[in-house]
Parts: structure tokens; sequence; C-alpha cells
């Protein structure tokens, strides 16, 4: 006699393999770590799954997610921010591994400092001048930065950020890796903070749309997904030895237009436009934030 199985969720008779009542899976006892941990691997790499499936119609089909989540087509394919999170994590741990520990100091041509592909900072130094031959001066390693948060008029609090923004770059000149690694450390904090911003002026090009904040929300989701791979294949290349940073840019932005005619319906000239306003909005959002990071980055040094 075949012995009856209860949930040991909410204790509800089961008769397959998941519960008829929560949904939780209690079709079989416990397994070994290796079963579970095959499963879980087969899920992956099954390209029958829904996160292929997702990833599939996410790089080729631009704005066809958005379209099936607003239709109610959504179990079939993967959730909108467990997509983010798998992607955006996939992506900043490789940028944690290769960021380069290196960077460009100065506001002229000679400028001295460490030279990286990946960060640049440009600011004006005030290094006094050696006279020639004297090599006590050369060797003394005098160099002051000139941030420029605060000047005589400013606030007390001011001029203090200033001063420690100023002894940080010293800092900074010396041994940059610790101000990378803050930044790359703040990208997946500021980028997620950054998509409701991204929603919001979706919202803005269908103001008198029928469609809601939530939907844009998630054409946000969708949309960053899509940027974080592209920004994989770029690097990919980089290390291949192709520099496609241009290709990409273009990529991305014929990717919104594509995608704001599938999940919206626009037409072409309404989705071309409502795109620009979208992509060039977004940027300086990026830049403005990117630069207060950058400056809090130097404060915590």
């Amino acid at each position: 006699m075949e012995q009856r199985q209860f949930c040991r969720n909410c204790g509800t008779e089961v008769t397959g393999e998941y519960c008829s009542h929560c949904g939780q899976r209690e079709g079989r006892a416990d397994r070994r770590f290796l079963d579970a941990a095959g499963e879980a691997l087969g899920d992956v790499f099954d390209l029958d799954s829904r996160f292929w499936k997702t990833l599939f119609f996410l790089l080729f089909r631009p704005g066809y997610l958005s379209a099936e989540f607003m239709a109610g087509r959504r179990a079939r394919y993967l959730p909108p921010l467990r997509l983010y999170l798998v992607i955006s994590f996939v992506i900043f741990l490789v940028m944690s591994y290769y960021t380069a520990t290196g960077i460009v100091i100065g506001g002229g041509d000679g400028a001295e400092g460490r030279v990286s592909e990946n960060v640049v900072i440009s600011i004006d130094t005030d290094e006094p001048e050696a006279a020639p031959g004297d090599e006590a001066a050369e060797d003394a390693g005098e160099w002051r930065a000139d941030i420029g948060l605060a000047d005589e008029d400013s606030p007390e609090w001011l001029k203090d950020i200033d001063q420690r923004a100023e002894e940080n770059m010293v800092k900074l000149r010396e041994d940059p890796s610790e101000f990378i690694e803050t930044m790359v450390d703040y990208l997946p904090q500021l980028m997620f903070l950054l998509l409701p911003l991204f929603a919001l002026l979706v919202q803005v090009a269908y103001l008198f749309s029928p469609f809601h904040y939530l939907q844009h929300l998630v054409f946000a989701l969708h949309c960053h997904s899509f940027a974080f791979l592209l920004y994989l294949i770029g690097y990919c290349l980089v290390l291949a030895g192709f520099e496609a940073t241009g290709w990409l840019y273009l990529a991305l932005v014929v990717y919104l237009v594509l995608a704001l005619r599938q999940a919206y319906g626009s037409g072409l000239r309404g989705a071309i436009g409502k795109s620009l306003f979208i992509f060039f909005s977004y940027f300086w959002l990026l830049v403005g934030a990117f630069s207060s990071a950058a400056v809090v980055a130097l404060l915590l040094l």
C-alpha cells in the first residue's frame, strides 16, 4: 500500500510532485547534495529551460519579453527582476576581477600617473618645478591636487570636504586600486537605483498612453539586462583584439527603438523620437550619478 504524503509547509495531502494548495515541492524526499546540485545545473544547461528561452528572446527579439509580460504571459519566462539580478551578478563579478588598477591623472600634457584603459580621471594639478639637476626637489614628491569644490567664500563644511578630497587625491595618485575597487563595489547599487529613473523617462515618453509605471519598470529591467549582456560581448571582443565600442552603442540605440515598437506598439518615427529622448536623458543621468559616486568614493579613501 502506497504511503500517503503530506505537505510539510501547509499539511495538505500531496498526490504529485508539488503541493496543490501552496505549490511547495514535496513529491520526493530530501535528496543528497549532489542530486540537488545536478538538478540545478540541469535547469541552467537544459536548452528548453526558462532561462535559455528568456535569454534568446532578450537578445534577438527586442521588447518581446516586455510585451509578453504586459499581455499576462509570464510563467513561461524568467521573471524580469530575477533575470536582471542573474545577469548583473555575472557582469559585476567579471568587472570586479578584470578592472584594471591604473589611472591617468593630470590636467595637461606630460601629466604623470598610472595608466588604465578602463578608468581615466582628469584634474588640475599643481606640482612645483624642480631646478635642473636638483634631484632632492625632484625626489621630494610634493604634489597637490586642486579639486575646486570650494573657494574662499564657501562655508567651512564645504572647505573641509574640499581639503579632504585634495588629500585623498594624493593617496589616489600613489595607489589608485582602492578607489577603483570602491567604484566597482558601488556600481551594482548605483545601477539598481537608476532603474526607476529609466522607467520614469519611459513614462514621460508615454505620458498619455494607457501603460502604467510597473510596466515601464519591467521594460527598464529588460533593457538594462540587454545592456549588461552587450557590455559582456564588448569585453569579450576587446579580449579577442577587436574594437567595436561604436557599433555596440549603435546596437543599443537600435535595440531601444525596436523594443519600443514591440512593447508599446509605437510607429517607427515615434519610436525613434522617444528612444533618442530616453537615451540622451538617461546618458546625462548616468554621467551625474557616476560623477557623484566618484566624489563619494574619493572622500571615503
